[in-house]
């Protein structure tokens, strides 16, 4: 319920709550725009795992290399391991879109640093597999 000099928008000292349609209105288009900003880096870091997940895929069961982690070593070959990191992109994806809504910056910061992180696990993992076949 706001007071009739809030709703005509007529300044009042000391009150930070009459503020006029287009303050608020700016406001909304900004977290709209956000909300956007991390639904791209979102699918940015699920393209980036998946194609991550496909290479580690293809390279294990061509023979190429050996999976370097130790907790899925056993699987890399295998589909379920395409389905885990799946799943699990989609879902950590999910997890940040919720947390915007109430942590907005840690959620997109959360989201950029896992971009960057597959980005550069599939640049050096690119790197392992072109030098592996140019030597063989």
């Amino acid at each position: 319920m706001k007071f009739w000099f809030q709703r005509v928008n007529v300044p009042v000292l000391g009150n930070s709550t009459g503020k006029s349609r287009t303050d608020s209105q700016s406001f909304g288009e900004k977290t709209n725009a956000f909300s956007r900003g991390l639904m791209q880096v979102i699918v940015l870091f699920c393209a980036l795992e998946m194609l991550d997940a496909l290479f580690t895929f293809a390279a294990v069961n061509l023979g190429l290399v050996l999976e370097g982690n130790h907790l899925v070593a056993q699987m890399a070959g295998n589909w379920v391991f395409l389905l885990l990191k799946f799943a699990g992109a989609v879902l950590s994806g999910l997890v940040l879109q919720k947390l915007h809504a109430h942590f907005p910056r840690l959620a997109l910061g959360a989201a950029i640093g896992i971009a960057v992180f597959y980005g550069l696990v599939l640049a050096w993992n690119s790197g392992m597999i072109i030098r592996v076949l140019l030597k063989g």
